[in-house]
């Protein structure tokens, strides 16, 4: 187990335990457990958490909406992100207490809502004020959270937006790897877990897969009005059974579009892939790269050709083997909550950072 320079008490404060913000605080639950630390988890309601998380009853009995009281006993208080119902909240409570602030991004929401650069985001302000919205509190979070001393990302992109970043990649733990890749013949199973968002760009895998034949995909989603022959879409998943599907694949995809969340998230589900030693094919933008570091496959992001051609050539069982075993190693050694657990008490103010790798 990591040693903690200090036995610490850390308080995290999420806008809504029912989203998947959640997820972000399990994986650094992860890391403050592989410290030793005590932690608090507090949302405005926390009757209805996540649903992948519903089955860690270790991480969901963190889970506080006494803020009050959570803050009066951490050492540190950590927003997780700088968005209203948590940055502010955490800000609040430690003037009150006289308790250090922290803040957590893990993706690019503030930017994605407002604005990439600063005209984009002077644009946005004057459109909202404008139509009669008030942006004016949102941007003095964004502000705030630029100049505190202890700021958190979960990959090297981010640090484009939050240059005091320290990472913090997400945390999972050590698993057995999934079924051995000696399967033989074409037909194989690539399998996309997680929320099925625009940015995601399951189309593009939707069209890549049916251009390369005798690929079958299996999605964590309910099936669209045109699902084909090929897909089978099983609906949510807990987190447990998304894990299940990553282990018996033969291929992860991480089809990303180069939008502003694909050019600055780091899918978790990509560290699970890794983790279990699969084959991953992903769209070439920075987080997946730095996180596959040479152990996937890359495809320009959007080219469901590319994408396709990427797929015909994981047919092979034996380079599906080579780049899972490289990738498991890979994740074994950056994204375990010993490897994360050094990056948390660093970025906390608790030890020296590492560099990115």
């Amino acid at each position: 187990m990591t040693t903690a320079p200090l036995h610490v008490r850390a308080a995290f404060f999420v806008f809504a335990a029912e989203k998947n913000t959640l997820g972000r605080a399990y994986a650094l639950w992860l890391a403050a457990e592989e410290l030793g630390w005590e932690t608090r988890f507090v949302a405005p309601r926390i009757d209805d958490p996540w649903s992948p998380l519903v089955g860690e009853h270790g991480f969901v009995a963190r889970l506080t909406a006494d803020g009050d009281q959570a803050a009066a006993w951490a050492d540190v208080l950590v927003a997780l992100k700088p968005w209203p119902g948590a940055l502010d909240v955490a800000l609040r409570l430690g003037r009150v207490y006289d308790k250090p602030v922290a803040v957590d991004v893990d993706d690019p929401d503030w930017e994605n809502e407002y604005g990439w650069s600063a005209a984009r985001q002077a644009l946005t302000f004057a459109t909202l004020t404008c139509s009669g919205r008030r942006p004016l509190g949102a941007y003095r979070l964004r502000y705030t959270a630029s100049r505190l001393e202890r700021v958190l990302v979960s990959n090297p992109a981010l640090q484009r937006w939050y240059r005091r970043g320290v990472v913090v990649p997400h945390a999972r733990p050590a698993r057995p790897p999934g079924r051995p890749h000696s399967a033989t013949g074409t037909d194989i199973e690539v399998a996309f877990v997680g929320t099925v968002a625009e940015h995601k760009g399951v189309e593009v895998l939707r069209e890549a897969a049916k251009a390369a034949g005798d690929v079958r995909l299996v999605l964590t989603a309910e099936a669209p009005p045109d699902a084909r022959p090929n897909e089978r879409w099983i609906g949510r998943t807990t987190l447990e059974e998304g894990l299940a599907v990553i282990d018996r694949c033969d291929v992860v995809a991480v089809p990303s579009q180069p939008w502003v969340y694909g050019a600055g998230q780091l899918p978790v589900k990509l560290i699970d892939a890794m983790i279990a030693g699969r084959a991953v094919v992903a769209s070439d933008l920075g987080p997946a790269r730095w996180a596959l570091a040479g152990t996937g496959l890359l495809v320009p992001p959007g080219d469901a050709v590319a994408l396709g051609d990427a797929l015909k050539r994981l047919r092979s069982s034996s380079l599906r083997s080579e780049l899972g075993q490289a990738a498991r190693l890979r994740a074994l050694q950056r994204f375990t909550p010993a490897a994360v657990a050094h990056d948390l008490a660093a970025g906390l103010g608790f030890g020296d950072p590492l560099e990115a790798s």
